[in-house]
């Protein structure tokens, strides 16, 4: 220290110098303290989605609260070994977080899944989703008043056409009733000098060796035609049961199966003239009926096909519209140690506007939110599978595996000649049945 310092030069040096130390002292410590009341949440999402869609949304999400930090992985599993690998890992405790769910599956997985918290109850609640969602998702994911996964979109059954052949066929109007289609199948209907079809009106009528929505287009139909197609809890199925309900789903069942009947004056498929999608993007089928998921597959396969999307028909003089829809719902493990943040990150996810308007972009599917379906009314194609969302109806299934095995193998039977009608569903509602 210089010599020439005086006394109170030295006093006012040391008291600065302890303040500074005091300030230190108290800055590490609102650190350790700002350190020990800080938490990273982990979550981790399996689906079938590209990575893209999932990053996007998750790169966009806050973090669950104050003083928290979110750490959120997506991983995409193959569809076709989806369950087996869902199934596997919540054998092993080593599930994810937040998974996917079809639809028509949760009696299949809701053993396994932790519904929305009371907690979250009060701020999401069975109202919340009937004024921000359409009815089918409560249809779907609702058991015993608890709300058990949430969508991103709603895919739904409409009619795909090919443009250029509906007008050399003279149609000017796409049509709206069954009554209306079945008039149209001559004029696009093309047979050779054998009776065989050489350009198919419509891809309807086979099982799914050929179109693979087949069993969703029959159950459709039966729906559209009053049948009852399960008991109230979903422990049976009754589509081909007794009364009004039996003739309504045989009546149903016999209208979808005319279309590959040779006998029919509507004959117009085979399950020998190749898959749908390939038919109808080789313009050798004017009409199909298939999900929005199709339309990637279609322009990869023919880029200038001249297409367009047009509403599933309805019965004559009905007076509500019914559709069919197939969708996911993000669903949480129970077993996870997140399980209540992870319900805060999918109410979040899904009811966010701007979130799912994400998801619909990378992924070019039709929205979920109502007032999303709202905003797609403007969108030539999209729009018709988004309004469709909100007249989608659905049943309750023990097993959709199970279930769409059982009326295929009606289907193929019939067309087999190797049984009736009437026998083919009755055999296909016992053994959906168990009995």
């Amino acid at each position: 220290m210089p010599k020439n310092l005086t006394q109170k030069q030295i006093i006012i040096i040391a008291v600065v110098a302890l303040a500074v130390i005091g300030g230190l002292v108290i800055f590490m410590l609102n650190i350790r303290k700002s350190a020990g009341n800080s938490a990273t949440l982990d979550l981790t999402i399996w689906g079938t989605d590209a990575p893209k869609a999932f990053n996007d949304m998750i790169s966009s999400y806050s973090g669950p609260g104050s003083g928290t930090s979110a750490t959120i992985r997506y991983t995409q599993i193959p569809a076709a070994d989806y369950r087996n690998q869902m199934l596997a890992a919540i054998a092993a405790g080593t599930g994810p977080d937040i998974f996917e769910i079809g639809n028509r599956d949760l009696p299949q997985w809701k053993s396994v899944l932790a519904p929305v918290p009371a907690a979250d109850a009060s701020t999401f609640s069975l109202v919340t989703l009937q004024s921000d969602f359409p009815t089918v998702v409560g249809q779907d994911f609702v058991s015993g008043g608890q709300i058990y996964a949430l969508p991103l979109s709603i895919d739904t059954l409409a009619m795909i056409y090919n443009k250029d052949l509906v007008d050399s066929a003279g149609i000017a109007t796409i049509p709206k009733t069954w009554t209306d289609f079945d008039n149209d199948i001559p004029k696009l209907r093309t047979v050779n000098a054998q009776g065989q079809v050489t350009q198919a009106a419509a891809a309807l009528g086979g099982s799914s060796a050929s179109i693979a929505n087949a069993p969703d287009i029959v159950f459709l139909m039966m729906l559209q035609n009053g049948a009852t197609m399960a008991s109230t809890d979903g422990s049976s199925v009754s589509f081909a049961g007794t009364g009004s309900s039996a003739s309504a789903g045989l009546g149903a069942f016999n209208f979808y199966l005319q279309f590959a009947n040779a006998a029919s004056q509507y004959y117009t498929w085979s399950d020998s003239m190749g898959t749908a999608r390939d038919s109808f993007a080789q313009g050798r089928t004017a009409i199909i009926f298939d999900y929005s998921s199709a339309l990637a597959d279609i322009k990869a396969k023919s880029p200038f096909l001249n297409y367009a999307v047009a509403a599933m028909p309805q019965p004559d003089k009905a007076t509500v519209a019914v559709n069919y829809a197939k969708y996911l719902g993000l669903a949480v493990n129970k077993n996870s140690a997140n399980a209540a943040s992870a319900w805060s990150f999918i109410i979040n996810l899904t009811t966010s506007p701007a979130d799912e308007k994400i998801y619909t972009t990378d992924t070019a599917s039709p929205p979920a939110l109502r007032s999303e379906i709202a905003n797609a009314a403007t969108e030539p194609v999209m729009s018709v599978f988004a309004a469709q969302a909100l007249t989608a109806r659905s049943w309750t299934e023990a097993n959709s595996t199970v279930v769409d095995s059982a009326l295929n193998k009606a289907i193929r039977d019939v067309l087999a000649g190797s049984a009736n009608s009437t026998d083919a569903l009755n055999e296909a509602q016992a053994t959906i049945n168990g009995r």
